[in-house]
């Protein structure tokens, strides 16, 4: 059901852990964590094709859009390298459709959970803005429920993960990011791109 996504986000980052500041030239522990929504059009047009190609018309549909959250810890080495990581996680998507020639209400719900380990490249240009670059591993499950006779699926893909992004700090012990990640969902057969922002 997730063929593609796009969330938006802030990512409000708490440090101070320790002896750490959220300032670009010191090191330590840090945490941060987000929501926001996923954006499922393409999922809603994908299972609506689905239906038409089995014959299907005349139907209406709709598509939630569910809640995507983020919580992560990081490490700070210096002020240009940090690592960091976590889970990440959705509420369920819904679809369903009704009417026309179908027999009765079809639906299908999906949800994605997983965790993440990155490498951050930081190039600060202030004492209180950076920009970032991120590459590391994903591993995503996307697991689909569907009734009224749509596929049921439920898959996890492990592969390379990578993302930019920028922070400001508010004060020393709090800052707000925003990024744009990119993560692949899917199985054997079949591969598809999430962005998140």
């Amino acid at each position: 059901m997730k063929k593609s996504y796009l969330a938006l986000m802030l990512f409000a980052s708490l440090s101070g852990l320790g002896t750490a500041t959220a300032y670009a030239g010191n090191t330590g522990w840090y945490v941060f964590g987000a929501a926001g929504q996923l954006n499922g059009n393409n999922d809603r047009a994908n299972l609506d094709n689905s239906l038409t190609t089995a014959g299907h018309s005349g139907f209406t549909s709709s598509l939630s859009q569910p809640t995507v959250y983020h919580l992560d810890a990081g490490y700070q080495f210096n002020q240009y390298y940090a690592v960091e990581g976590g889970y990440f996680g959705s509420s369920t998507e819904s679809y369903a459709a009704t009417g026309g020639t179908l027999p009765g209400t079809m639906t299908a719900t999906a949800k994605l959970s997983g965790w993440d380990i990155k490498a951050v490249g930081i190039l600060p240009f202030t004492q209180n803005f950076s920009l970032l670059a991120k590459l590391g591993v994903a591993s995503i499950r996307d697991a689909t429920s569907s009734g009224g006779g749509l596929v049921t699926t439920s898959s996890t893909k492990t592969d390379f993960t990578y993302g930019i992004g920028a922070k400001y700090n508010l004060t020393q012990a709090l800052a707000v990011r925003a990024d744009l990640d990119g993560y692949k969902i899917g199985g054997v057969a079949s591969t598809s791109k999430v962005s998140v922002w």
